[in-house]
């Protein structure tokens, strides 16, 4: 039993060395940092939290909050949580990743990954409301670029165009006819489209009501 004890002491004390001394190597910030988690204190610097726990945590259990635990983030931080941030644990954000303000600074960026490869702009309020982070009113901002949806077109999945859309992925595409129906128009043979050189303006016969005739807009 005691030679199971000293195993365990000099293996903690070795992680402890290791620690240390990765802390001691990136600097005095690195070591403060370290200090707030693995056992050796709070995930959170709490040096102006008050001195009785209890306050907050269940005694005993120091990862349980007490019941009525409240915090009115937005008169002790002067920053409003709503909506999805407001349900959000307090790690989410506030964790050994360092000061909330440095990646609050980057705006949504600092804690949220941009599927968009960079491809939609960085104002994500644009197309996410608050409330549940969905997208809405794609339809609307679609007319925004150079192909603004109308017809069977605004009710097709963006899938069908985009390929990656359910990932996030909206890469700029050509916007000619041909770009998406080259092999519609291979099988338009009555009349034989190709031949007749009909392999541009699509819209000069086809309306986007349906693709499954042609009609003059007359």
């Amino acid at each position: 039993m005691r030679l199971r004890s000293l195993v365990q002491w000099s293996a903690a004390a070795l992680a402890g060395v290791l620690v240390f001394g990765a802390c001691v190597a990136h600097g005095p910030d690195a070591i403060k940092r370290h200090l707030w988690w693995s056992g050796l204190g709070p995930v959170l610097p709490h040096e102006t939290f008050p001195a009785d726990c209890s306050l907050c945590h269940v005694g005993g259990n120091w990862q349980t909050l007490t019941q009525d635990f409240a915090f009115d983030h937005a008169q002790e931080t002067g920053v409003e949580l709503r909506g999805a941030h407001a349900r959000a644990a307090c790690l989410r954000c506030h964790n050994d990743r360092g000061p909330v303000m440095d990646f609050a600074a980057r705006g949504c960026a600092g804690c949220h990954e941009d599927v968009h490869l960079a491809q939609l702009g960085s104002s994500c309020e644009d197309c996410h409301q608050e409330w549940s982070w969905q997208p809405e009113g794609q339809i609307a901002l679609h007319r925004r670029t150079r192909f603004p949806l109308v017809g069977v077109h605004a009710v097709t999945s963006c899938q069908r165009c985009h390929e990656g859309a359910e990932l996030g992925r909206f890469v700029p595409l050509d916007v000619e006819c041909v770009s998406c129906h080259r092999d519609d128009l291979a099988r338009a043979t009555f009349p034989d489209h190709i031949a007749l050189g009909y392999v541009d303006r699509c819209d000069r016969c086809h309306l986007p009501r349906t693709w499954d005739q042609a009609e003059t807009d007359n």
